[in-house]
């Protein structure tokens, strides 16, 4: 190792630089350097880091304070560019022999900045085509602005000019050495003359100065004039002036000189030669040769034909102005006739060759191993956590390296690492190093990240995955290239999640099938689209990245759940049922799930969640939301969901009334054509559920819109429901509700008014369901349906009768009377049943009701008057007779009355209500047409009629009054 201290110890190689005795300080000290036969010595494979030259004074930390390296010159020609090698200049600050120290690195041990110092720039190679003012020169300045003043690449140009001949022409721009020459004078634009001037300061040494060396190029058609005095044609002047006062210090080049032949300082032209002092003018481009003549008359040294004018080395020594604080100043002045233009190249004063020495390795404090946690790990923490990273989003590291105790962070560490991230997620042991070598490599980082001297074993470090990885790790190795002598696995494993599921929608293709034709976003109570419960629909999101062009994260392969929330229209609901996202997973970061289902109604706002791809961050302070450990979607109203259907379930055990009276209660029957009620009316509970059968809550208040249906059925008869209404129905505010059949209905069974029908028994049944139809006016949707109807049917036998579910063809008959007008006249009438034979007194009648006013009283003859007799009646029938008779009518009201019993809906006539006297009023209805018979013609459809006559007795008319004693 050299006794001096190292640079830094982020540079892994150095050779020292030999100065020889005789330079002096402010001299240019120039070498070639072969880079890749130093690392060849050295036993190292790398790629040179343009970057990394430095030169130091001899004590190998202090800069060289103007230093170059320059990649594109070598041997004192243009060499190619990252070959690894070049040539490197410095102004040399220490007098007599010293060793100063060049510095470099490989590609491999971490990116270098560029060299901070300043350069010489002598040979235009700092900075880039259309500079004006290259790097480390003074100024730049031209009297028009049509002047060209730039630094330009090598190139061959056409250039035209109206009064030059031959013209257009094309010429050779290429530069002496390296990529870059600087052009002044007109080429680009017609000459109108000017000057333009370019300057640089520098200090001569003050021993030992050497020569003041310049490349110069000139070309173009030059003025058409020759005289002998410098100023109606266009030259170049190169001379050195004092900084105070511009007193010119020394001239290098220019027609002050007369030293055309050695320094070209004008343009030439083959009409008039060129003499040794002054150049001649004409054509193009030869500014050297003879009349008409491609050989040189002036004793070049080679022949250069038209086009291909060559780079002239002008020089002059330094002796003058040796120890002179100086300023170069370039100046070309155009007489505004011809073209003309000059190149300029390899500026150089006071030039010492140095030599190398033997090359040398830094040392580095070897590393027992590293670790990575995140920025914010507490300082010197040797473990940390690294948190959930988000894929396309840059994130930090720090990076440690570990002593070999690996207890402590090895501060004194520097040197490039290899970098990795690792997909960690198959399981095994780990090796000593906290690394498993079943891992896959995800990424590498380029370039290797290298330690400085100054990151104290500690360096953060920039990461961007774009890809999603359940668990990844960081691997460290050293050194960056070739066999790693130290590795260290991050203790702590994490997450790179997507950033987002974009492309979410919820979509079904109608209310009860998943596709896409509809979008499921309808928050409205009342129309629009709408979908089953328990009913598969289709949720398609993609999990994406963080770029600003989000591309898809193909490693998620995860399944998110719901995050529900309340919306604000008319149809969104506060409480939530179960939403599913189906049991379809993301394939390559893509989720189509054609079986998400929802158990409730209503409508909500959804989020997509994945709370579980980033498990293995749940203990490491992540936070547990959308910023931190969750994939998350934004949120998207969904709805508005529907029950799948209603049950509706008896809810109490219904009973018929019999004979529609419960205050009679010796009754056994019902007369046919008789309405019937309820003692106990049907009632059923309505719940909406979901496609599971699970019951939807939430289908109440606006929501809630069950229409109510109702069917009965009777195994015998035909029954007529026209009285019956349809049943109430009442919401629970839960998702469930009841229906009820009216207590005030009457069913009845249909009389035959033609034919009398047998004796039966009642078998009657009721269904009861509900519908919802209020959402068919949209394409898709339909009417919401009970699966089975609410059934009472008494278990088979139909709903029982409170007293009997007997039921008879009946007739109300009245039979003719006459007697004495002193006594009361009993008037036969009897309810009559059908027995499939014959009618029959009904003796189980005890119940039927006929009122005085029921029957009319009319057709009065002779003497019999109206009232003067009256109806009497009263009472319920007694198996099956009634006690109607009429009041004496007394002496002298001999004669008949006709009696018609109203038992239709409408009366006619006028009746008498006993006791006498009595006044005449209006019959009124029975409505009982279920006891109407057929008295003539072919339809029980007509009233009972009789006649009742006083004064006509049954024997012989002789007897007035007979009584029979016995």
């Amino acid at each position: 190792m050299a006794s001096a201290a190292w640079f830094n110890a982020a540079w892994s190689y150095r050779v020292p630089i030999s100065v020889p005795s005789g330079a002096s300080v402010n001299s240019t000290i120039k070498v070639d350097v072969d880079f890749n036969a130093l690392l060849t010595t050295l036993g190292v494979a790398g790629t040179l880091d343009v970057n990394s030259p430095r030169v130091t004074r001899p004590d190998g930390t202090t800069l060289s304070a103007i230093q170059e390296f320059t990649d594109t010159v070598y041997a004192g020609a243009t060499d190619a560019t990252g070959n690894g090698r070049g040539e490197v200049r410095f102004i040399l600050q220490d007098a007599g022999s010293a060793t100063y120290y060049l510095y470099f690195d490989i590609v491999a041990n971490g990116p270098k900045a560029a060299n901070p110092q300043p350069p010489i720039n002598g040979n235009f190679e700092v900075g880039s085509a259309g500079t004006a003012t290259p790097t480390a020169w003074l100024a730049s300045t031209r009297s028009n602005t049509g002047m060209d003043i730039q630094m330009r690449p090598a190139e061959t140009v056409s250039v035209s000019d109206p009064n030059g001949n031959p013209s257009p022409v094309s010429t050779n721009g290429n530069p002496n050495t390296g990529l870059y020459a600087y052009l002044m004078g007109y080429r680009s634009n017609a000459d109108a003359g000017g000057t333009a001037t370019l300057t640089k300061s520098f200090t001569i040494p003050a021993t030992n100065p050497g020569n003041f060396n310049i490349r110069l190029k000139p070309e173009g058609w030059d003025s058409s004039v020759y005289d002998t005095t410098p100023n109606i044609y266009d030259f170049i002047r190169v001379r050195l002036l004092n900084p105070s006062n511009s007193a010119v210090l020394l001239d290098i080049a220019g027609p002050q000189l007369s030293n055309y032949r050695t320094c070209p300082f004008s343009p030439n032209y083959s009409t008039n030669p060129a003499s040794a002092n002054n150049p001649g003018w004409g054509y193009y481009n030869d500014w050297d040769n003879g009349i008409n003549s491609d050989n040189h008359t002036l004793g070049m040294s080679a022949v250069y034909n038209r086009g291909l004018q060559p780079w002239t080395l002008c020089s002059a020594s330094l002796s003058t102005v040796a120890g002179k604080a100086v300023t170069l100043e370039i100046r070309v002045d155009n007489f505004n006739q011809y073209k003309s233009w000059f190149l300029v190249d390899d500026v150089e004063w006071s030039v010492v060759a140095a030599t190398l020495g033997a090359p040398e390795s830094g040392a580095v404090a070897a590393p027992g191993g590293f670790n990575a946690y995140d920025t914010t790990t507490t300082a010197g923490a040797i473990t940390g956590y690294i948190q959930t990273k988000v894929a396309g989003s840059p994130f930090n590291l720090d990076l440690i390296a570990l002593n070999t105790a690996k207890n402590a962070i090895l501060t004194t560490f520097a040197g490039a690492v290899k970098v990795e991230l690792l997909d960690s997620s198959m399981a095994g042991a780990l090796d000593a190093n906290g690394c498993n070598a079943a891992w896959q490599t995800i990424q590498t980082l380029t370039p290797n990240p290298a330690f400085a001297a100054t990151n104290n074993g500690r360096m953060t470090v920039a990461f961007q995955e774009n890809n999603a990885w359940r668990n990844v790790r960081v691997r460290v190795t050293y050194p960056a290239t070739g066999t790693a002598t130290a590795t260290g696995c991050s203790t702590d494993n994490f997450a790179i999640r997507p950033a987002n599921f974009a492309s979410f929608s919820v979509t079904d293709a109608d209310w009860q099938s998943a596709g896409t034709t509809r979008s499921l976003n309808n928050m409205a109570a009342t129309g629009g689209t709408v979908h089953k419960a328990g009913q598969p629909f289709t949720v398609n999101a993609t999990a994406v990245n963080a770029l600003a062009t989000p591309a898809v994260t193909t490693n998620y392969t995860g399944m998110p759940s719901a995050s529900l929330t309340t919306c604000s229209g008319s149809g969104c609901t506060s409480t939530f049922g179960i939403f599913s996202v189906g049991s379809a997973t993301a394939i390559a970061g893509v989720l189509n799930s054609t079986n998400a289902g929802y158990t409730e109604a209503g409508a909500f706002t959804l989020q997509l969640q994945d709370t579980t791809f980033t498990s293995v961050d749940t203990a490491d302070g992540t936070p547990a939301n959308c910023a931190g450990l969750y994939i998350c979607s934004g949120a998207l109203v969904v709805g508005r969901f529907v029950p799948d259907h209603f049950s509706v379930t008896a809810g109490n055990t219904p009973v018929f009334k019999t004979f529609n009276d419960t205050v009679c209660t010796a009754r056994s029957f019902t007369y046919i054509g008789q309405g019937f009620g309820y003692v106990t009316a049907p009632q059923a509970l309505i719940t909406a559920q979901n496609a599971a059968g699970g019951t939807t809550q939430n289908y109440r208040g606006t929501l809630w819109r069950p229409v109510p249906a109702f069917v009965y059925s009777s195994a015998s008869g035909t029954l007529d429901t026209g009285l019956a209404t349809a049943p109430t129905v009442v919401s629970n505010n839960d998702g469930t509700g009841s229906e009820s059949v009216n207590g005030t209905d009457l069913l009845a069974y249909v009389r035959n008014s033609t034919t009398p029908q047998v004796p039966f028994n009642a078998n009657i049944s009721l269904n009861l369901s509900v519908t919802d139809p209020s959402e068919t006016g949209v394409t898709g949707n339909g009417t919401i349906n009970t699966t089975t109807p609410a059934a009472f049917n008494g278990t088979g036998s139909g709903i029982a009768f409170d007293s009997g579910n007997a039921f008879r063809y009946g007739r109300l008959r009245l039979s003719n009377a006459f007697g004495s007008e002193l006594l009361d006249l009993p008037i036969p009438a009897e309810t009559q049943y059908w027995n499939g034979t014959v009618f029959v007194t009904n003796t189980a009648d005890n119940c039927t009701v006929i009122t005085a006013t029921h029957i009319a009283m009319g057709n009065y003859l002779p003497n019999l008057s109206a009232c003067k007799t009256a109806i009497s009646i009263s009472g319920r029938l007694s198996a099956g007779k009634s006690n109607l008779k009429l009041v004496k009518p007394g002496i002298g009201n001999n004669g008949s009355v006709d009696l018609t019993v109203n038992l239709g809906t409408t009366a006619t006539g006028q009746t008498c209500v006993a006791p006498l006297p009595a006044t005449q009023q209006a019959a009124v209805a029975a409505n009982q047409t279920y006891l109407q018979g057929k008295w003539t013609g072919t339809s029980y459809n007509q009233n009972p009629h009789a006649r009742a006559t006083f004064g006509v007795y049954k024997n012989a008319n002789e007897f007035i009054y007979m009584r029979e004693m016995y």
